[in-house]
């Protein structure tokens, strides 16, 4: 629906992302992006928001759900998913200041939001945290939260819920950003005994204001990968043109690149 990048001139995008998928005889739509824009894709494409049935919010940033408003007038029956902790105060620091990059509470609507507190099964799909940290990604050094004295420290990305689509034996994770580690999200899912087979989203190898300062950690990820029963990637967003390089270049597994516009069928 949009993503940092377009594949149609008609389509626009912004720094955010929104999937629109179709399962099960399900509409669903991950994340609404940073502003309305998903919303005009979707007219342009033919997708009628008003049938989606569920909205999974992937993590408590704006660009994955500055959206809400416009979704919320245009849809009013889909039941909407996000972690417990989506609505706590999240925050990115540049050059001293603290930037609010978190979710206005104005946009709740209690009667439709539904707190996951760890896992949660939505039939074919489950939906769930990942709360055991082993590795730490460098990009997320000026990522903050307030705790509860009000004092600002580091994000432990609570506020992160992820993604898994069953079908065709075939099991998928999405990812908004994947901030806690998407090598972490998958030593979970081997806990819980869940091979996943590909991998969709941002994987937050790359920002804005990062550079290429994270070089050995994509390094590191990418050979973790490659030890794994993933088949195919499709990064986007945040995993930034250096990281979808890096992945492309030195992977086992098949890399393709996603934007506004792209269509899969897995």
């Amino acid at each position: 629906m949009v993503e940092n990048k377009s594949l149609n001139k008609d389509l626009v995008k912004e720094h955010g992302l929104s999937l629109y998928i179709k399962t099960n005889g399900k509409k669903i739509l991950f994340d609404v992006g940073e502003s309305k824009k998903f919303w005009k894709n979707a007219e342009k494409i033919g997708i009628n928001l008003e049938e989606i049935d569920y909205l999974v919010l992937s993590h408590g940033h704006k660009d994955h759900g500055g959206g809400l408003p416009y979704f919320l007038k245009k849809n009013k029956k889909a039941k909407i998913y996000c972690s417990e902790y989506y609505f706590d105060k999240h925050y990115k620091k540049i050059l001293g200041a603290y930037i609010d990059i978190g979710i206005p509470y104005e946009y709740l609507d209690v009667e439709r939001f539904n707190f996951i507190q760890n896992t949660f099964n939505l039939e074919n799909i489950y939906l769930f945290h990942c709360f055991d940290k082993k590795s730490d990604n460098p990009i997320n050094e000026n990522l903050y939260m307030k705790n509860e004295n009000g004092e600002y420290e580091k994000d432990s990305f609570k506020h992160e819920l992820h993604m898994i689509i069953k079908e065709n034996n075939i099991n998928t994770l999405l990812v908004g950003c994947a901030h806690i580690g998407i090598e972490n999200i998958l030593e979970q899912c081997k806990t819980e005994k869940i091979e996943i087979h590909s991998i969709i989203g941002g994987l937050h190898l790359s920002s804005r204001t990062s550079l290429n300062k994270n070089e050995k950690y994509i390094d590191d990820l990418i050979e973790y990968l490659n030890k794994t029963s993933i088949n195919t990637i499709f990064p986007c967003h945040c995993t930034g043109e250096f990281g979808i390089k890096k992945l492309e270049k030195n992977s086992g597994f098949q890399v393709f690149e996603i934007q506004t516009g792209s269509k899969l069928e897995i």
